[in-house]
């Protein structure tokens, strides 16, 4: 199935909308600790899976094992996470989020959040529930393999 120019619209927005969305969440996220989205998103798979070998740290986060070892490099550094041996594989290593990492989440994810929330407030119900649907289908895009994604295409009759 091809891209008509009615998708390539959708893309050109989506892209954009979600360039400046990311951007804002960013800069009221508050992140004093100067993580860059690359860091900020390992720290939080890693936490969302604590601990996680590196292996997979890389797969879910779609980057080399050389690119992860760097990142998790620098959030050691920092103090964020922790770098162990696997005790079930001697040829594996587990990285786990530190008090310090979990710190610095839960503060980036409370302001984050209250920036969404207020957000919110000025959007009506119906738009509210769009929303919400809208999350489910970008939650699709970023964990699905592109060859997998289906196009949702509004069935009037239902």
């Amino acid at each position: 199935m091809g891209v008509d120019a009615r998708d390539e619209a959708v893309v050109a927005r989506l892209r954009l909308t979600m360039m400046q969305l990311s951007r804002l969440m960013r800069q009221e996220s508050g992140n004093e600790t100067t993580l860059t989205p690359s860091r900020f998103s390992a720290l939080s798979t890693i936490d969302a899976n604590n601990p996680l070998r590196m292996t997979d740290l890389a797969i879910t986060e779609r980057v080399s094992k050389s690119s992860i070892t760097r990142i998790v490099g620098k959030l050691a550094d920092a103090g964020l996470v922790q770098v162990l041996p696997d005790p079930t594989d001697g040829r594996s290593t587990l990285v786990g989020v530190t008090p310090k990492g979990k710190e610095v989440l839960a503060t980036s994810s409370e302001r984050t959040d209250a920036f969404l929330a207020q957000q919110l407030t000025t959007f009506s119900e119906a738009e509210r529930l769009m929303l919400e649907v809208a999350a489910v289908l970008l939650e699709r895009l970023t964990r699905e393999p592109v060859t997998q994604l289906r196009r949702v295409v509004p069935d009037a009759q239902h």
